[in-house]
């Protein structure tokens, strides 16, 4: 019996590690969340959210593909930058809905430089963990033989 999908698995945790990464720079986002009308937690939540979602689709049928770890971390590192990209356009949009293409060059960097290492640790930490375990097969509550 299959408790849950491996993209399922994998969405959990990428959610859980990216919202502890954009927890860890949240101090910085308060400020910028006031100016925009928004609550802070919602600067939280969201990458974890984005990150989550991401894992789904690319992690779609991982248990068969993936055969190292080194190919879960390049699967992760494409969810953190997809993330990163989501996000800077979603921060753009709360800070200048009219012009929101305008600054999104400006929100990437800026976002890239403040939350680009937590999430590069988080996207590391969650793809290596995942790959880890469909490597070693020790996810015999997900995966089937």
């Amino acid at each position: 019996m299959r408790w849950m999908t491996v993209p399922l698995f994998a969405g959990f945790v990428f959610g859980i590690f990216g919202m502890l990464a954009a927890g860890s720079v949240e101090f910085t986002l308060r400020e910028f969340a006031n100016e925009g009308g928004v609550n802070r937690l919602i600067f939280v939540a969201v990458p974890g959210l984005f990150a989550m979602m991401f894992a789904l689709m690319i992690y779609q049928h991982a248990e068969k593909n993936i055969t190292t770890v080194a190919q879960s971390l390049s699967r992760g590192i494409l969810v953190a930058l997809l993330t990163w990209i989501s996000f800077s356009l979603l921060a753009t949009w709360v800070w200048s809905p009219s012009n929101a293409f305008r600054f999104f060059s400006t929100a990437m960097l800026i976002s890239g430089i403040i939350g680009g290492g937590p999430m590069l640790i988080a996207a590391l930490g969650a793809g290596g963990l995942v790959g880890w375990l469909i490597k070693r097969r020790q996810l015999h509550w997900i995966m089937t033989d």
